[in-house]
């Protein structure tokens, strides 16, 4: 067992390693009752809003504001108001107020020193008093500069309050507050284990006439939708800092982390143009003053600083809970002490209070690399050939045996593939290959032959199960529970049939005529890429690769808890989007006699709608022993969003296999939250 700790010690320092960055120069450091008044029959005295000789704020251990902040009013109330002590209270313990305030579970989140006006002590603020914090605020309702600072807290005031008659015009940094707000879901990515289940940004833009959710053609970004504000959650890291060092702060919240604000161009291309990740963005369905409070509540948390856990309080956390400010959408009430962001979009299109759902429409917006690919495709055979040959030598002669429209076409392709190459590797070789094409291009008439190759839509991953599993298996003669932290299974729907993820997945057996248990596997990590042989565009990858460890059962010996890490490489073939093969070369390190195995593997998945079904065929060999394969079928049947049922057949060529016949069968079933 002390190998397997060391094991998850070490994927934790790779993990928590690669978690997403946090810019920090993008920080700030900056329904109505009718009768609001207090009434004859009121037990206690109203409170006045300004005029006092003591103020509310000072009685509640209100800080003294700096000089920039008691500057005189520019604008004041014509009258004291009265306002009953117990609204007030009420007011302060409205589930808005206290989002307003990043306040949860008696705490108040943010450990920015100067984001609170009651100042409570950074990093212990279970003493915080959101009624406090809400009387502050109303002493400070005269004061413009604290106003344009707290836009989202002032707007929800003035509409409880409407006779605060609070202002904004004068608040020149505050974004327009009706534009529309999108949630967007970035796809996992393989290459970096803190982005195997995706990230979370949130992106404003102003409306469009476009509300098309069943929409079957990609729209392309404009350049005004790049020029759109994008926020990005992410932990703030110090410049070179220690490798170790990052791991223990990043798992044990020893980093603080914010919101940063910047043009949704610079989101798009890190995500899309650098690391070829497919986005999908969520519009949300808000009234006009909810989506005014959430535009003015992220300016806010531009300011705020948070402790961040890789694991649970990360960009999907922080994203999500902006939405329970405006609807009672339960993002951050996840059970269990880890949050992939896929859960952000599975409470979205799952909630339902009875009105109008929360989102929208749903856009796909693919990566550069899926759109080469799709659009290449519908290229002629002609243009596919010229092009692939100036990929591979860089020699454009080729180009002067078409006619001027397809030279046109397979021009403005060849700049696009080559800005896809520059932003991997950037070489003057590569830019002075553009610039010659570009050359060529400026001879020919305009043309949008390319933009008229449309890339065809892709469902949301969010549509496919949740990513915690619990799995029950019943054997003839023994039964197996286990838990899986986090899946991605490509037999699930709306998966990627060429990806496949797993991670901390546990499992134990119950033997029946031993009565007792046994742990049976432990998977710390088990990762999968398939790249496609048929891909005709040349230059994309081809080589396909899969990597695992754990502690598992030998197949050799029969030791439980063996610790190993198995290593594979090989090539695969897609065949539309609903079967796949593949083979592979696999070498394993293990605690066992000789420490090393030697494998092939063999794979096919086919899959469409809610049937799937896999074939493999394994083959190890290990020095001094005779060979031993596994052949596996699973047939699997969705029978929910979050479960389904399983068939899995298994035979074996060498009886020393443990705990198996030469031909066994099972069911399974498998529930996803």
């Amino acid at each position: 067992m002390q190998k397997i700790f060391l094991c998850v010690a070490c994927f934790a320092v790779s993990t928590a390693y690669a978690a997403e960055i946090y810019n920090v120069d993008s920080v700030v450091t900056e329904e109505k009752d009718s009768n609001p008044f207090i009434n004859n029959e009121t037990a206690e005295m109203p409170v006045l809003v300004s005029g006092l000789d003591t103020s509310p704020a000072e009685e509640h251990g209100v800080q003294p504001l700096n000089d920039k902040d008691t500057l005189e009013p520019k604008r004041k109330h014509n009258k004291d108001l009265a306002i009953a002590p117990e609204k007030l209270k009420a007011l302060a313990k409205q589930a808005q107020w206290q989002h307003l305030l990043f306040y949860k579970n008696g705490k108040a989140e943010v450990i920015s020193p100067n984001f609170y006006l009651t100042n409570p002590k950074p990093r212990s603020k279970r003493n915080f008093d959101p009624y406090a914090e809400l009387m502050a605020t109303i002493e400070q309702a005269s004061n413009e500069s604290v106003v344009c600072k707290y836009p989202a807290r002032y707007l929800w005031l003035n509409h409880h309050l409407p006779e605060l008659n609070i202002s904004f015009k004068n608040c020149a940094q505050l974004p327009d507050p009706n534009q529309e707000i999108s949630l967007i879901l970035v796809s996992n990515y393989l290459k970096n284990p803190a982005s195997s289940f995706g990230h979370v940004l949130v992106k404003t833009s102003m409306p469009t006439d476009d509300k098309d959710s069943t929409i079957e053609e990609v729209r392309e970004l404009s350049s005004e939708d790049l020029l759109n504000n994008s926020y990005n959650f992410g932990a703030r890291i110090p410049a070179n800092e220690n490798g170790a060092m990052y791991a223990i702060k990043g798992l044990f919240g020893l980093y603080d982390a914010g919101f940063s604000e910047t043009e949704f161009f610079k989101q798009d291309a890190v995500y899309s143009k650098n690391e070829q990740r497919d986005m999908w963005e969520y519009v949300l369905n808000l009234e006009t003053f909810e989506t005014q409070l959430l535009n003015y509540h992220l300016y806010e948390a531009k300011s705020a600083r948070f402790d961040y856990y890789f694991i649970k309080q990360n960009c999907g956390y922080r994203s999500g809970e902006i939405l329970e400010l405006i609807s009672d959408v339960e993002t951050t009430k996840r059970i269990g002490p880890w949050y992939a962001p896929d859960y952000v979009f599975d409470q979205l299109l799952e909630h339902d209070n009875g009105t109008a759902p929360l989102v929208a429409s749903v856009r796909y917006l693919p990566s550069e690399q899926t759109q080469l690919r799709e659009k290449f495709v519908q290229l002629s055979k002609p243009i596919q050939s010229i092009i692939n040959g100036i990929i591979r030598t860089e020699d454009t002669t080729s180009l002067a045996t078409l006619n001027a429209d397809d030279r046109a076409l397979a021009l403005d392709f060849l700049i696009l593939h080559r800005t896809y190459q520059l932003s991997q590797e950037h070489t003057p070789q590569q830019q002075a290959l553009k610039n010659k094409l570009l050359s060529q291009r400026f001879t020919l008439p305009a043309s949008n032959g390319l933009a008229k190759l449309v890339v065809p839509n892709k469902a949301s991953p969010a549509l496919s199960s949740k990513t915690t599993q619990t799995k029950v298996i019943l054997h003839d003669d023994k039964a197996e529970v286990g838990l899986s932290l986090f899946v991605k299974d490509p037999l699930n729907a709306y998966t990627d049939i060429d990806k496949r993820f797993e991670a901390v997945q546990a499992s134990l057996g119950y033997d029946f005529d031993d009565s007792k248990w046994t742990l049976t596997d432990f998977v710390f990590l088990d990762m999968q890429q398939i790249e496609d042989l048929r891909q005709p565009l040349s230059g994309e990858p081809k080589l396909s690769w899969q990597l695992k460890t754990g502690a598992r059962t030998d197949l050799f010996t029969g030791n439980h808890h063996s610790p190993y890490a198995q290593a594979g490489m090989g090539a695969g073939a897609k065949f539309g989007q609903h079967l796949l093969g593949y083979g592979m070369v696999n070498a394993t390190v293990h605690d066992q006699d000789r420490h090393a195995d030697i494998g092939i593997e063999l794979g096919l998945r086919a899959k469409r709608d809610q049937q799937s079904a896999e074939l493999s065929y394994i083959a190890s060999k290990r020095e001094g022993r005779a060979s031993i394969a596994l052949t596996k079928l699973t047939l699997r049947q969705q029978l929910s969003k979050n479960n389904d049922a399983r068939i899995v057949v298994t035979h074996a060529n060498n009886a020393a296999l443990s705990d198996l016949d030469s031909s066994a069968a099972s069911l399974a079933w498998h529930h996803y939250w």
